[in-house]
């Protein structure tokens, strides 16, 4: 059964079960196709650049946080409708192949929409981190989640 509105709290942390792994392979084929630096898509032009070799590009970041929190593994996913909007996203520490990537969220604010009755709005911290727990991304981001008695 999922978590609606209602079950959330401000200042509740959610800790998403599922993780991901970056490879190398992946970096490479995203960046060719979305964002063709050479430290993305160049395994020896990315050894000699500032990073010191390959990183995923912000927007494969982008990509595996969301993908972490909408394939949440958890028994009680929450009854999300659609994102509102994403804001204050950091590229703190580059991500790496071989790296296993996590996301905890933060509700920071919780309000009933006045525009779709039956939906809430949800807004989060988020923090994507790797396996040494180094904090790989952040951002902000508001979504709609679906109230209880919208389904009932």
């Amino acid at each position: 059964m999922p978590r609606y509105f209602e079950d959330l709290t401000v200042g509740e942390v959610i800790v998403f079960k599922n993780h991901y792994d970056v490879t190398e392979e992946e970096i490479i084929e995203v960046a060719s196709r979305w964002d063709p630096q050479s430290f993305h898509t160049d395994k020896k032009a990315a050894e000699e650049s500032m990073f010191g070799g390959l990183t995923a590009s912000s927007v494969h970041l982008f990509a595996m946080w969301v993908g972490i929190g909408t394939r949440d593994k958890r028994t009680e996913p929450i009854a999300a409708v659609s994102a509102l909007g994403f804001n204050n996203v950091r590229i703190k520490h580059p991500a790496r192949p071989g790296d296993r990537l996590f996301v905890r969220s933060e509700v920071r604010k919780m309000r009933l929409s006045n525009s779709r009755p039956g939906t809430g709005i949800l807004e989060t911290y988020n923090e994507m981190y790797n396996q040494d727990g180094t904090v790989v991304l952040s951002a902000d981001n508001a979504f709609l989640v679906q109230c209880r008695e919208a389904v009932a």
